[in-house]
């Protein structure tokens, strides 16, 4: 054995630290072929960012999180990140993926949730936390207390990451109707025209020449962080694009300016909420007016987002009572 040790020489190969690789590897495993309950939208992909993130030093810029750093190795844009300073961070940590937790680690777990859960049809993200989080006190590669308290804070990170999809998701559903926001962009475009021409508008009602709807302007340029002093750049830059496209004989279509299309989504988001009553979830008492509504927003996370029947339900119930303790924290 002395001679065979003299002859071989160790190499340490570091985990995976790009998100979208570490989702390959649990997806190879865990389909539809080879999985026969229902694993729910963002279950792999958040076990595999917590795996991730278990891995990556913390960055030595102030002004970025290790979420932040994690989603730029996985090629998301960050205002102020060039492809220079990625290169730069991978340098300030020459050691990084050397430690951390391992695929079979969080495949076991996985694993371990399809079995737990079996009677539920299917597992979400929660319960595969809940597993990952269980067997910290026993994972044999954790040295101390330190290192599992970090590994339940990265926890943290990824649960309220997860929170964040899912309102997105459910907001999505919600003002997912064409024909409304075709509507609201028509009214919000014609409003900044005769804003920025200095005209007044005909209701269309009544008859009489008004001045622009400023509060609706302001209510769908705040969804996307526009200051009140930005507003005007923001309203001519729309204006000037439109009319560049006039020139060249094409329609204006909100679809291709991102962040419009965001900011009137959140704004039909916010005007239909109250008329589904999201909230009523919570209590249970849903007339049948609300049902209808709430199944098409059903419906819509089934078909566009891949839930099915009992996680649609259950996400919609979660997105719901974090608009229920919304709504009353702003009562108080």
């Amino acid at each position: 054995m002395e001679a065979l040790k003299d002859r071989t020489v160790r190499i340490d190969i570091p985990y995976i630290t790009r998100l979208r690789d570490e989702i390959r590897i649990y997806e190879r495993d865990f389909n539809r072929r080879k999985v026969h309950i229902h694993i729910a939208p963002h279950t792999l992909e958040m076990a595999a960012m917590w795996a991730v993130l278990t891995r990556l030093e913390e960055p030595k810029k102030a002004n970025l999180t290790l979420l932040q750093k994690m989603k730029l190795y996985n090629g998301k844009t960050l205002p102020g990140f060039t492809d220079d300073n990625i290169k730069e961070l991978r340098k300030e940590a020459m050691r990084e993926g050397m430690e951390g937790i391992s695929p079979r680690y969080i495949q076991d777990k996985i694993s371990n949730a399809l079995v737990t859960y079996q009677q539920d049809g299917y597992i979400n993200p929660f319960m595969v936390m809940t597993e990952l989080e269980t067997g910290l006190k026993n994972h044999a590669l954790l040295k101390n207390e330190d290192e599992r308290r970090r590994c339940r804070d990265l926890l943290s990170i990824v649960r309220d990451e997860y929170t964040e999809i899912v309102k997105n998701e459910v907001q999505r559903a919600i003002s997912a109707d064409e024909e409304a926001i075709k509507r609201l962009c028509a009214n919000y475009i014609d409003n900044i025209k005769a804003y920025t021409q200095r005209e007044r508008l005909r209701n269309k009602y009544t008859g009489q020449y008004e001045e622009p709807d400023e509060r609706l302007m302001r209510s769908i340029e705040e969804k996307i962080d526009i200051p009140e002093s930005r507003k005007d750049d923001f309203r001519r830059e729309i204006m000037n694009y439109i009319g560049a496209l006039a020139i060249e004989g094409k329609m204006f279509d909100f679809r291709t300016n991102e962040r419009l299309h965001k900011a009137l989504e959140l704004k039909l988001f916010e005007d239909q909420k109250d008329s589904i009553k999201l909230t009523s979830l919570v209590s249970r008492v849903i007339d049948k007016d609300t049902q209808a509504k709430i199944d098409v927003v059903k419906s819509r996370l089934i078909r566009d987002f891949g839930y099915n029947e009992q996680s649609a339900t259950d996400v919609l119930n979660y997105v719901a009572s974090i608009f229920a303790r919304g709504d009353t924290r702003e009562q108080r």
